[in-house]
């Protein structure tokens, strides 16, 4: 069975607000992040 993750991203002006969701609808992070680090994760 393929597992599968969720992430939510609120684009906002200065900060940017990213969560994770696993497959069973649990949270797994939630976190505030600068523009530039999103590229980061999204990278990864």
């Amino acid at each position: 069975m393929k597992k599968s993750t969720v992430f939510g991203i609120d684009l906002a002006k200065h900060v940017i607000q990213v969560c994770k969701i696993d497959e069973h609808g649990e949270l797994l992070s939630n976190k505030a992040i600068s523009p530039s680090k999103l590229k980061e994760l999204l990278v990864k």
